[in-house]
């Protein structure tokens, strides 16, 4: 019977790991970490529970009122439940929330939202924590002072009368990126009242190289929409696509049907993977090649010359035997085969991608194109330009919707700085964080869970974002701070929100409003596929893809705490990372090669420099990691995340760039 083993120590028999594997529980596991004691704990643990002992009385309509004198209808134990929505990035996901008289406590899929079909991610899990969370802004901060909502109105009137003299010129507002009706109709509202101001949208994970490579093959930027359940054979280049996605719950569902079998005559998909450091997509491979990040796209341009759809220039330094295998299985399966890449990887190899799938026939079947509309992504470049602006003195007012621009922007820009030069900065966030504290004006940001709102998966159907509870601390929406400045009137989001459904849903308003509530999402509202065609000419840019003479550093999402907004989440600090199993922390992963090669050992430190910006990390040898490539997750490192997430783990953000903000090259 074959053995397996689950780490390189096992493998190699190694005392101290027999020892810690014959311990009921590992050593310290009794003992507080650094710097927190029994009673620090006790006070964490009794905040969190005092706030969820808030009462508050939700019901699906605007007037949400704490009760004293509980409703008839809430019978003490008997849990009721809601549809809702979360919001992520430019993608949603569909929720049912539990909530045992009037106070959230549970969060699971909606079986009728397509994104979610009944499952959760443990992002959706961990918002629970996140609601309840201690740390959160509890009230309206200026310049570090106590202030209120009703001062900070006042205030802004008084500046919305000099950004009328240039048009907005001087204003700018930096969001996060979104696929939201409301939200979409007051940035085009805010617009219109001043024709000068700058709207950009940032995250770190949003996603831009996808984007454009499909704007190089199409001409047209689509949103792609995989349909891995419809695809009989799968290749994934560098995508670990069953967890860092924000469709991922989808991808897993899809890929999953893939592989089940009514009878033995029934045959399952098949998975290559091809990637620079093990993930749990290379877990699930039926083949699996370990490679360079930077070298992927010569690996595509091997393959697209044995599909016939492309010259073989590049550097691949791949078996040829093992492309040549690989694309007789693409072809055997044209029509019913997927070809996707991670979105680290440069926009030449996502071109690349499209136009591959496009040659097989598996554009229409496994991958669709959407014009994603009410949607506003993610620009490094118009991040860049605005930086420029606040550096150069252009801009006098700031506002931060969301996000945590300070911490996670590409550390060339120098983003706080900019800052630092803008008079007026106004911030909405859910805490005191580090681009809190670059701004004079904090507004609390109310939960998901506490407000209303609308959003849309990618290339599936609209749907309300239905609070559960009244805001704990007088939070507000991203949508009430937009109307706020368009208009300089207070407007509940309920109203917004409702304001804009009654042109999508039409007569009989209100009982389609009620059904959009009740099964949380508006049926048959998915964007139409679009008739898309791929340059194949786009395949011949790959030979342009630089790749590493020496070591690259590639940087990928955290399992846990995602780009680092759930650094202060301790549920997610101690959910372990599916491979490596490391918890509270990140690591340089590295090849037992290469770790031979430099002389390391897990657990030592090292300095990892990439032009002129250096950071010192643990280093951890993960087998399956290709030579001379090293991972690290981002997200950690933070500095204002909380009690929790303070100094935990190394922040890798201080060596992206905005030109290479996923791969860098050393």
């Amino acid at each position: 019977m074959k053995e397996y083993w689950r780490s390189l120590a096992e493998f190699e028999g190694d005392p101290e790991f027999r020892t810690w594997l014959e311990r009921e529980f590992p050593e310290g596991a009794s003992e507080a970490p650094d710097g927190i004691t029994r009673r620090t704990m006790l006070q964490l643990m009794g905040a969190s529970l005092s706030l969820a002992g808030l009462a508050a009385c939700r019901r699906p309509v605007d007037s949400i009122v704490p009760y004293v004198a509980a409703p008839e209808e809430i019978v003490p134990g008997v849990p009721l439940r809601y549809a809702t929505t979360m919001p992520f990035g430019t993608s949603a996901l569909g929720l049912v929330v539990e909530s045992h008289e009037g106070r959230p406590t549970k969060i699971e899929g909606n079986e009728l939202h397509p994104a979610s079909l009944g499952a959760a991610s443990a992002w959706a899990q961990a918002e629970i924590f996140e609601l309840y969370d201690p740390d959160r802004a509890r009230g309206v901060v200026y310049q570090n002072f106590d202030s209120t909502w009703a001062k900070f109105v006042e205030q802004w009137k008084a500046i919305q009368t000099g950004l009328a003299a240039d048009q907005g010129a001087s204003f700018a507002v930096l969001l996060e990126p979104f696929a939201s009706p409301t939200k979409a109709r007051l940035v085009a509202a805010l617009k219109r009242r001043y024709p000068n101001a700058r709207v950009v949208a940032y995250s770190p994970l949003g996603n831009e190289n996808v984007y454009a490579g499909i704007a190089a093959a199409a001409g047209t930027t689509y949103e792609p929409v995989y349909h891995f359940d419809k695809a009989r054979v799968i290749l994934s280049l560098d995508s670990d696509f069953l967890l860092e996605s924000p469709d991922a719950v989808r991808h897993a569902r899809g890929f999953n049907t893939g592989r089940r079998m009514a009878s033995g005559k029934d045959a399952m998909n098949r998975l290559y993977v091809v990637e620079s450091t093990m993930t749990i997509t290379g877990i699930a491979a039926d083949h699996r090649l370990r490679l360079q990040a930077s070298r992927i796209g010569g690996f595509a341009a091997a393959l697209a010359a044995e599909l016939g759809a492309g010259s073989a220039s590049g550097k691949s330094e791949v078996d040829a035997k093992w492309v040549a295998a690989l694309a007789r299985d693409l072809k055997a399966n044209s029509g019913k085969s997927l070809i996707v890449a991670g979105a680290h990887q440069p926009p030449a190899v996502h071109a690349a991608v499209a136009a591959l799938n496009g040659a097989l026939g598996n554009v229409g079947a496994a991958v669709t194109y959407v014009d994603a509309k009410d949607t506003m992504r993610s620009s490094t470049a118009d991040l860049k330009q605005l930086a420029a602006d606040m550096l150069g003195g252009k801009i006098k007012t700031l506002v931060v919707l969301g996000g945590n621009p300070a911490y996670d922007a590409p550390a060339d820009l120098e983003l706080g700085k900019a800052m630092a030069k803008v008079e007026k900065r106004i911030r909405l966030g859910r805490r005191l964080d580090e681009t809190s504290a670059a701004c004079d004006w904090h507004v609390p940001e109310a939960h998901f869970l506490e407000a209303w709102g609308d959003a849309r998966s990618v290339g599936g159907p609209l749907s309300v974002v239905q609070p559960l509870i009244e805001p704990l601390f007088g939070g507000k929406s991203a949508i009430e701070m937009l109307a706020l400045f368009e208009s300089g009137e207070e407007k509940s989001a309920y109203d917004l929100v409702r304001e804009t459904w009654k042109t999508t849903l039409g007569a009989d308003f209100e009982r389609s409003w009620n059904r959009v509530l009740h099964d949380g999402v508006l049926k048959d509202s998915e964007p139409p596929a679009a008739s898309v065609r791929f340059d194949t000419k786009a395949i011949a840019e790959l030979a342009k893809t630089p790749s590493a003479e020496g070591f690259e550093v590639v940087f990928r999402p955290s399992s846990a705490l995602y780009d680092g907004r759930y650094a202060n989440n301790a549920w997610l600090q101690e959910v372990p990372e599916p491979v490596s199993k490391l918890t509270w922390d990140n690591a340089a992963v590295i090849s037992a090669e290469t770790a031979k090669s430099l002389g390391l050992e897990t657990g030592d430190l090292a300095r990892i420099k990439v032009r002129d910006k250096s950071l010192v990390a643990p280093v951890m040898i993960v087998p399956g990691a290709a030579d001379r490539s090293i991972t690290i997750a981002l997200g950690y490192g933070r500095k204002a995340a909380g009690k929790v997430g303070n100094g935990v783990g190394v922040d890798a953000y201080a060596l992206r760039t905005s030109a290479a903000p996923g791969l860098e090259l050393g």
